[in-house]
């Protein structure tokens, strides 16, 4: 099945973008791009052939050229403004390159793939209240937290939820998020130890918090310099230090403020 530069173009750029915002690493977003190029006879990476395609990744944009050797190259840029963790949308766009590379299908059962995918459900508000919840509570206990010290990691972990969906409404950049997610774990933190309910909010503070530590940003990051891809590399590590900061900040102003109280 023969397609156009164009129309190269465009599924490229779908699935490249996508995988971004799903949270792939820059060297997967790539790879997947020349692999499927490949198929339909268009080369990258210096390599011989009149059709060519170039491919241009970071966690911000996607940059991809492509050159049929007969008109003048196509370009499209694509702005990544949102990013998340989405595991499963990224296992299955893997699962349609792979598709692509054997089967080589046309441009409408493509799109139709594409749509399917974006459109697959996620865990509602309810799964994902409780794996706070249980996230906050037991990194508590791992970190020498009593069983009062974990439940109320717990119940401040869903506060935290809750606030950060209503901020990303608004759509702060990370730093302000995380800055705004540990105000609310320090402050009710402390106001527990206040009433008398606990004696070592900072266990409870660390058992929330976990919650806002970048793990998989630095996963990537650390995927990404391996790869070779440093440019990547370096956005993803200033990403995660400024959330590890905006952790800081928010706790620190919040206890020093609460306990002026």
């Amino acid at each position: 099945m023969e397609i156009t530069a164009k129309e190269l173009l465009q599924i490229t750029s779908g699935i490249g973008s996508m995988l971004i915002e799903y949270g792939a690493e820059i060297y997967r977003v790539e790879d997947s791009i020349y692999r499927i190029a490949a198929v339909y006879g268009f080369s990258g990476r210096n390599s011989g052939g009149e059709k060519k395609i170039e491919v241009f990744a970071i966690p911000a944009s996607l940059i991809i050229t492509v050159n049929d050797g007969n008109e003048a190259p196509l370009t499209q840029t694509v702005r990544i403004s949102v990013r998340g963790t989405n595991l499963d949308r990224v296992d299955k766009l893997n699962n349609l390159s792979r598709y692509i590379c054997v089967e080589k299908p046309d441009v409408e059962t493509i799109n139709r793939h594409i749509r399917e995918i974006g459109e697959r459900k996620v865990y509602g508000y309810p799964v994902r209240l409780m794996s706070y919840a249980v996230v906050g509570a037991t990194f508590s206990l791992f970190f020498g937290g009593t069983p009062f010290d974990a439940l109320f990691a717990g119940l401040i972990s869903m506060a935290v939820f809750a606030v950060s969906i209503f901020v990303n409404k608004v759509k702060p950049s990370v730093f302000f998020q995380s800055v705004i997610g540990s105000v609310v774990i320090a402050a009710m933190a402390v106001l527990v130890s206040k009433a008398g309910l606990t004696d070592s909010f900072d266990k409870i503070i660390i058992g929330a918090s976990m919650n806002l530590v970048p793990g998989v940003t630095l996963t990537n990051c650390m995927r990404d310099f391996i790869a070779g891809d440093f440019l990547a590399g370096m956005y993803t590590l200033t990403e995660a230090i400024l959330v590890a900061v905006g952790m800081a900040v928010g706790a620190a102003s919040s206890i020093a403020l609460v306990s002026m109280i």
